[in-house]
């Protein structure tokens, strides 16, 4: 008994001090890149906030564009394909199409030298606008504690997974771009730079998809319950 109790003991502070050295690195990753990553957190929430005071102000002016505007979201996503929530199925397509954003091959064009920076940044117009907008709607509809419980839970999880998601992406066109400019100019590449980032552009890339795989967790088994589903 004594061995057994030795033995997961020994396991807990295996498995601790793996979380805590995890948890240095990334906290590293994100020191030496925490100008990259609070741009991309600003750019998003000033586009989220624009897109909601707009909304609001279409609505406010035309009433009746709500409906258009809702009918057309409601046309664009295809509920029909959506799996029923509290499955492990509704958990992979949320995961899947979360983690996939930027790892399919269409989507994986924003990490090409200098096309990526432009699609980059349309992508975090749409998403921030999408978020914005489809807010708005569902808290005209069903008011305005309905898209708070809907997005909140997850979304603070979501949320900054998508935003390292994006500085990760920044990150990785910094660092190959001034590379690249380097041998054109016929400068030295500063390996240990380069590694480096290369390195924290991994760390970022992979905390990111951990966070999207809670929150696909939270948004199959908890959201719905919170809103009743």
């Amino acid at each position: 008994m004594n061995r057994l109790s030795d033995c997961w003991r020994m396991l807990f502070l295996r498995l601790k001090s793996l979380l805590l050295k995890a948890a240095e690195t990334l906290k590293g990753a994100i020191q030496r890149n925490s100008l990259i990553i609070k741009a991309t957190t600003l750019a998003f929430f000033i586009m989220l906030s624009l897109a909601i005071i707009a909304t609001i102000f279409v609505f406010s002016l035309a009433p009746e564009f709500s409906d258009r505007l809702s009918s057309l979201v409601q046309s664009t996503l295809n509920y029909e394909d959506i799996p029923s929530p509290f499955t492990g199925t509704f958990f992979s397509y949320i995961f899947l199409n979360n983690s996939g954003h930027f790892w399919n091959p269409i989507r994986m064009l924003v990490w090409i030298p200098v096309l990526g920076p432009l699609l980059l940044g349309l992508e975090i117009l749409l998403n921030s606008g999408v978020i914005g907008v489809i807010a708005v709607i569902v808290g005209a509809k069903q008011g305005i504690a309905y898209p708070i419980i809907g997005l909140v839970p997850h979304g603070i999880i979501e949320i900054p997974a998508f935003l390292l998601q994006f500085a990760s992406i920044v990150l990785w066109q910094v660092t190959i771009t001034e590379a690249i400019i380097a041998k054109v100019k016929g400068r030295k590449v500063e390996r240990d730079k380069v590694k480096q980032s290369l390195k924290d552009t991994l760390i970022l890339a992979g905390t990111s998809i951990i966070l999207l795989m809670i929150a696909a967790a939270i948004e199959t088994y908890i959201t719905p319950y919170l809103l009743g589903i």
